[in-house]
């Protein structure tokens, strides 16, 4: 009897500490994110040049940081919030916090910097600890910026894509929460079409000037899964930009090359390349109308793809219809062909047979272009976007390694990401040396350790 009592007023006790204990997203792992959209492919759309539909936000921001959350400045991401020198400094996006002074870099082997208690990342650890001053570091970041007038009046939607934000963050624009998202080496895209339109927010309508605000912490619950022999550092340490897309739009894609050859591997070199597009329709709200005019939207709208080597000569093109692959009406042909209730998903909307292929090797990285263009039913290009493609075949067989039927000694290494001034920002400079130091010392593969690389790590190695 007096142990049943002791144990309930163990639970009892514990049950009123946890209610005590103010809710933080970044300390519940049921939330993962707010608003942000489908994680997909890497890539920047444009309508007839590269770089026409997007706009960097790197550079200068206006930027503070406290110890802890608790000493962040409230209302900082309203529309004519003024930054009183002295509490907010300049900052160059993208930067690691302690490398510019903010905080202490602590590198831990295997471990944690705070007190284990998870999903708590703020119990107090013992003094001699740094996170017992920087309990969780919380920066907060602000910066203006304009859009081009036919961004707000063309139907189109408009994305901020943050490349990588150490290690939680909520983002406002215009002064109206947009979302949250939390891990350290992840992208983050988030839908702010409502938000640019939203005038009312603006503290002068007739000339919109937009303010994006972020507020990042050190550490979240996912800390708990990021725990990596390396140097625990903060910020918004890759590039931050906007992207405009059509209502009607690629949202993803993903492309495979499989090797045809027998296992002799003798004779002519082809492959069968398979192209897999999907796309959405952003003016869906879920009623009959919605439907009735992403239908309007899509017909007569094709996917066409184009490959061509290094010279810019094509080598083969392909098409589809993009009603199918959009589906906004679920037909239940379409759905049991794709997407079956037994069995692997099918795959390749858009596939051929490419023949003599230069194939990819360390040696010799050749690479081709594939274009993905939606057209409408004019032939007009609505949106369209630019992937490298390589050949190549991997292998185990007898024991053996095969690249492209040959064997290979694998020579890698670890790597992190991680500049000696910059901190965990990754500049093209840095990789480039990265890459050149391991070709030099005969290493031919690299483990990324232990999380998504910078994007443009994949495109130089």
């Amino acid at each position: 009897m007096k142990r049943s009592i002791l144990s309930l007023g163990l639970i009892i006790a514990f049950s009123a500490s946890v209610a005590q204990r103010a809710h933080h997203d970044w300390e519940d792992v049921s939330v993962l994110q707010i608003n942000r959209l489908p994680a997909r492919a890497s890539f920047t759309p444009y309508i007839h040049i590269p770089g026409d539909s997007y706009l960097s936000l790197d550079g200068v921001w206006k930027f503070h940081w406290s110890p802890t959350p608790e000493g962040r400045i409230a209302g900082f991401e309203q529309p004519g919030f003024q930054c009183q020198q002295g509490d907010w400094n300049p900052l160059v996006v993208p930067a690691t916090w302690e490398v510019n002074g903010y905080g202490t870099p602590i590198y831990v082997s295997a471990g944690y910097p705070f007190r284990i208690d998870p999903p708590y990342v703020t119990t107090e650890p013992d003094k001699s600890w740094t996170t017992y001053e920087e309990r969780n570091p919380t920066g907060q970041y602000l910066r203006e910026f304009t859009v081009p007038d036919s961004w707000l009046s063309d139907g189109g939607r408009t994305m901020v894509r943050m490349e990588g934000v150490a290690s939680a963050f909520y983002v406002w624009i215009n002064g109206e929460k947009v979302g949250y998202s939390q891990g350290a080496m992840e992208p983050a895209e988030f839908d702010i079409t409502s938000n640019l339109s939203n005038s009312s927010n603006l503290s002068n309508p007739s000339a919109p000037t937009h303010t994006i605000a972020l507020e990042v912490y050190k550490y979240s619950d996912g800390a708990y899964l990021e725990d990596q022999d390396f140097w625990r550092l903060a910020g918004v340490h890759r590039s931050v930009y906007l992207i405009h897309t059509p209502a009607l739009r690629i949202a993803d894609v993903t492309i495979r090359t499989l090797d045809r050859r027998a296992s002799s591997y003798q004779g002519k070199v082809s492959y069968c390349l398979q192209i897999d597009p999907e796309l959405a329709w952003d003016g869906m709200d879920g009623t009959v109308k919605g439907i009735d005019e992403g239908l309007a939207s899509v017909k007569g709208c094709l996917l066409k793809a184009t490959l061509r080597d290094d010279e810019g000569s094509e080598i083969t093109s392909l098409q589809c219809d993009a009603s199918e692959v959009l589906d906004l009406q679920h037909k239940a042909g379409l759905m049991n062909e794709w997407f079956p209730q037994r069995g692997p998903r099918k795959f390749g909307r858009m596939q051929t047979i490419v023949e003599d292929v230069k194939e990819w090797t360390a040696e010799t990285p050749y690479l081709y272009t594939l274009t993905l263009a939606l057209e409408d039913s004019l032939g007009n290009v609505r949106q369209q976007l630019q992937q490298k493609v390589g050949f190549r075949s991997i292998e185990i067989r007898h024991g053996h390694f095969l690249v492209n039927g040959r064997p290979i000694r694998l020579r890698g290494v670890n790597r992190h990401e991680h500049d000696p001034k910059l901190g965990r920002v990754m500049t093209e400079e840095r990789m480039l040396q990265d890459i050149i130091l391991m070709k030099r010392a005969g290493v031919n593969a690299v483990r990324t350790s232990h999380y998504p690389n910078c994007p443009r790590w994949y495109e130089l190695c």
